[in-house]
C-alpha cells in the first residue's frame, strides 16, 4: 500500500525484484494498480501492464533467477539445493533458502555441475554411476530436473570430473576428466541434449598428483575458462586456459586447501562480472572471489552456507 504524497498526485512504487526471500526467476510479470481515495468515495482508478525481468546468464543458477545454486548430497543420498543472493554485504555472502531437490542420489560416486549443456539457458547436471555410466540431468529452470538420459558406459576409469567451464572459447560449456593412470581428457560440448559430449581429446599426462580438480572459469585474464588442481600435499595451482582446451604451465595459489573436501566452480557469486569459487569442509565453508590476476587470484569472503554443517555433505556441486 502507498499512501498519498505530501505534495502533487504522483505516487512511486519500487519492486526489489525479490519473491519470499529469493531472487524473483527471470520472465514476464504482469503489474496491476489500484487507487482510491481514502473517504472510500468514488469508483477506484485501475491500471495494469507488464514488465520482462532479465538477468545476465549464471552457469551456476537453476532457478532462472540469475543467482548461484550450490546442490549438496547428504549422508542418505538426499540432494539439496542452497540459494545464494550474489550480492555480498560487508565482505559476507548470503543465502536465500534451502530447498530438497530429491532422493535417491546416493548411486553416483560423482555428481557434477557443468553448466548450460544443452543450449537451454538452464544449468545442468552430470552424474557418475557405480558401473561406469554416465548421465545427464537437464535443468527445467525451476530448480529441478528433467528425468535423466544416458551419456554413455565406460566412465568408470575416471578419477576426476570437472565442467561447467567454456575451455575452447566457442560459447558451451566442457568437461574434463582425469583416468587411474593420471591423464587428463578434455570433451567438448556440442550443445546437444542427447549427445552433450564430442570425441575426447588428450590434454596430457601427469594430472595423477591432483586430488580435486575444478574448472572454475574466465577468471584470470585468459581467452577461455581456467582450472584449479589441488595436489596431495595441500597446495592449489592455476592453470590458465588457452581457449583450445589445453593450459598454460601451471601458478602456485598457495597451500592450506587440504583443509576442504571439496572445491567448486560457482559462477559470479559476487556480480563482478568474474566466476568464483566455494571451499568446503569440516573447517568450514568459503566463498573464494575471483580477482582477474593470475599470481593472486582468490580473495576470501565469509558466507553463511553450510555454516556448521562442514562433515553434513559427502558431495558439493
Amino acid at each position: 500500500r502507498v499512501y498519498a504524497p505530501a505534495e502533487g498526485n504522483r505516487f512511486t512504487f519500487t519492486w526489489d525484484a525479490v519473491i519470499d526471500g529469493a531472487d524473483a526467476p527471470n520472465g514476464s510479470y504482469a503489474v496491476e494498480a489500484e487507487a482510491m481515495l481514502l473517504d472510500g468515495t468514488g469508483e477506484p482508478a485501475y491500471q495494469g501492464w507488464r514488465m520482462d525481468v532479465v538477468r545476465t546468464i549464471n552457469t551456476h543458477d537453476y532457478t532462472n533467477n540469475g543467482s548461484t545454486d550450490v546442490l549438496a548430497r547428504d549422508a542418505a543420498g538426499v540432494l539439496w539445493r542452497d540459494d545464494l543472493r550474489d550480492r555480498p554485504v560487508d565482505g559476507r555472502v548470503e543465502t536465500a533458502g534451502r530447498t530438497r531437490v530429491g532422493a535417491g542420489w546416493n548411486t553416483y560416486k560423482q555428481i557434477e555441475a557443468v553448466g548450460d549443456l544443452a543450449g537451454n539457458e538452464v544449468a545442468d547436471l552430470v552424474a557418475l554411476d557405480g558401473s561406469g555410466v554416465l548421465w545427464h540431468y537437464l535443468g527445467k529452470g525451476d530448480g529441478t530436473f528433467a528425468n535423466r538420459v544416458k551419456v554413455g558406459g565406460g566412465w568408470g576409469s575416471y578419477t576426476h570430473l570437472t565442467g561447467g567451464s567454456d575451455l575452447d572459447g566457442d560459447g558451451r560449456t566442457d568437461l574434463l576428466a582425469t583416468d587411474t593412470s593420471g591423464v587428463l581428457w578434455f570433451y567438448k560440448g556440442t550443445g546437444d541434449a542427447a549427445k552433450p559430449f564430442a570425441t575426447r581429446a588428450r590434454v596430457g599426462g601427469g594430472w595423477g598428483v591432483y586430488n580435486q580438480l575444478t574448472a572454475v572459469g574466465h577468471i584470470a585474464g585468459t581467452a577461455a575458462g581456467d582450472l584449479v588442481a589441488r595436489d596431495t600435499t595441500g597446495v592449489l595451482w592455476l592453470y590458465q586456459g588457452r581457449g583450445d582446451g589445453t593450459f598454460a604451465g601451471r601458478v602456485r595459489v598457495g597451500g592450506g586447501w587440504g583443509a576442504f573436501s571439496q572445491l567448486v566452480g560457482a559462477g559470479d557469486v559476487d556480480a563482478d562480472g568474474r566466476p568464483d569459487l566455494i571451499a568446503y569442509g569440516a573447517g568450514g565453508t568459503y566463498v573464494y572471489r575471483s580477482t582477474g590476476s593470475a599470481t593472486a587470484p582468490f580473495s576470501r569472503l565469509t558466507t553463511d552456507l553450510y555454516q556448521g554443517q562442514g562433515s553434513t555433505f559427502n558431495s558439493v556441486a
